[in-house]
């Protein structure tokens, strides 16, 4: 059966080190039938052997508007969205294609692996993301897990039929981050169609480092994620997304009643029982990440905080800026 052709696209604001690494694993893809556009503010080029790249200039526009720019000048079939900051592994592409024989599978996604060669800081913030603390039951997209149906992909690391995707992309430009979560819903909730999430179908994101570039993050997520919550409940209405939030109003009652001598002690043991549950997360999900469980507890805890809040920002929020 013949392949059908993929385009991966790149947004980014210059050249650097990441797509470069990017670039090289694409040149390994066991896969044939693919061409590649990085999008850059400023026009750029690079020499790069084996692979056949466009390379577009948009201005300084958001990541969203450069993959739409792109997309209009592909002729593929499937569009795959990849960050400059992450690299597949060689079966990316090749694990994804077979499942758009199926028409009802419009997208595929998959995990978003914190590289092994990531500094200790990059580590700790993939271990925070990988704790069951923090991301609950989708720890699956930041470590391969099993085969599953999902209606939410992050655009990292997110293969889409290109008719559908370009439709839907103009709604979403308003959004960033949270585009992805948009489009997502309007693909599967709008259109009646599936993505699937494989854990073959990987790629390794480098992370922000923990403490300031990490939180950074944490907050955008939050404040898109609270403001989507009242906006697009369809998807981002869950009870999993409000814990960070319920945990800060926890915190406040902890405080505030510790100096109450009748309820000391059962307030004691549970904070007691909370900083054991923390330990053991933490040393379970530096297992896999080459750093130090104690910065990745304190991660976990202040991650909680920084979620919580910004979750409660965006939920009170109008409106959300470009």
């Amino acid at each position: 059966m013949p392949q059908p052709k993929v385009s991966v696209l790149i947004p980014l604001k210059r050249l650097n080190d990441y797509v470069r690494e990017s670039l090289e694993a694409l040149r390994n893809q066991t896969y044939e039938n693919f061409d590649v556009y990085v999008i850059t503010d400023e026009p750029e080029t690079m020499d790069v052997p084996g692979l056949n790249v466009h390379f577009l200039s948009s201005g300084p526009v958001p990541p969203n508007i450069k993959r739409m720019m792109a997309a209009k000048q592909s002729d593929a079939a499937i569009v795959a969205l990849l960050d400059d900051d992450a690299f597949p592994v060689p079966e990316w592409l090749a694990s994804a294609a077979p499942h758009f024989q199926d028409e009802r599978i419009v997208g595929v996604g998959g995990p978003g692996i914190t590289p092994p060669n990531d500094t200790p800081g990059q580590q700790a913030s993939g271990a925070v993301y990988a704790s069951a603390l923090v991301s609950a039951r989708f720890t699956y997209r930041y470590v391969p897990s099993k085969a599953r149906e999902v209606d939410d992909c992050p655009s990292c690391n997110l293969i889409v039929r290109r008719e559908p995707f370009l439709r839907h992309v103009p709604d979403c430009l308003k959004y960033w981050p949270g585009e992805d979560t948009k489009l997502c819903m309007l693909l599967t909730k709008g259109d009646k169609k599936t993505i699937v999430y494989d854990p073959c179908v990987a790629v390794y994101h480098h992370r922000r480092p923990l403490f300031w570039g990490h939180f950074r993050q944490v907050w955008n997520y939050a404040v898109h994620r609270g403001f989507f919550a009242k906006r697009y409940p369809e998807t981002s209405l869950r009870p999993a997304y409000f814990v960070p939030t319920a945990f800060i109003v926890a915190n406040l009652v902890f405080f505030g009643f510790l100096l109450w001598r009748p309820v000391q002690l059962p307030l004691l043991i549970l904070a007691s029982f909370y900083i054991i549950v923390l330990a053991i997360t933490a040393i379970a999900a530096t297992r896999s990440h080459r750093t130090n469980p104690i910065p990745v507890a304190l991660g976990i805890y202040l991650t909680h905080i920084t979620y919580g809040v910004g979750f409660l920002l965006g939920l009170l929020r109008p409106e959300l800026d470009h």
